[in-house]
């Protein structure tokens, strides 16, 4: 390490922002509407493409992956298959109705975003539902939440943050979940159906 080159420092942060402002870019930012990016795409529209990917790969999954393994676990006191749904199923509609103190979907069974009965419905019919379910609420909370709302304080399990970062967990959560379904899946003979070609 005596030997190793020191790499060359960046310019200061405000030297750029002097450049970017010289060169008359800077009114390429003011012109954007709040929440929305240089293309008009707003955050909440990103959101929502991001969770329609993974609620479609949720759904894919959880069709592909025989009922007969949704009780397969990798070890004792690890979630099993269904377990692992039924748990991204009640993060999705439980943080979001608990936290952002919103009404549940409509029609949805009460089991569905309780943490402590979720996870006992172990019949794949069942789970499919509450799997799709669960995203189209979150698809729904984003879709109807304006830039103004998203930056509302909210308490998140002891922690300050806003709707948008309690909204940020829900969706970290359930990509952290869709890895572990995938190892699952493939554990149990199963290709995920996306990457089968």
């Amino acid at each position: 390490m005596k030997n190793a080159k020191i790499p060359k420092r960046s310019p200061p942060l405000a030297a750029l922002f002097a450049l970017f402002a010289a060169a008359g870019c800077g009114s390429v930012l003011e012109d954007q509407p709040a929440g929305s990016d240089d293309d008009g795409a707003t955050i909440q529209a990103e959101m929502v493409q991001d969770l329609a990917q993974a609620k479609e790969k949720y759904l894919d999954l959880a069709e592909a992956i025989p009922e007969s393994a949704y009780g397969w676990r990798p070890d004792e006191g690890v979630r099993s298959v269904s377990e692992v749904f039924m748990h991204v199923a009640a993060a999705n509609i439980g943080i979001i109705a608990g936290v952002l103190n919103m009404a549940p979907p409509q029609g949805a069974d009460p089991r569905w975003y309780d943490g402590q009965n979720a996870e006992s419905i172990t019949d794949k019919a069942t789970v499919v539902r509450a799997l799709d379910a669960s995203f189209a609420y979150v698809a729904e909370v984003i879709e109807g939440s304006s830039d103004a709302r998203l930056t509302e304080p909210v308490n998140l399990f002891g922690s300050d943050t806003t709707v948008r970062g309690a909204l940020l967990l829900v969706m970290t959560h359930f990509h952290e979940h869709l890895g572990q379904s995938i190892a699952y899946a493939r554990m149990n003979g199963v290709t995920p159906p996306w990457s089968g070609g």
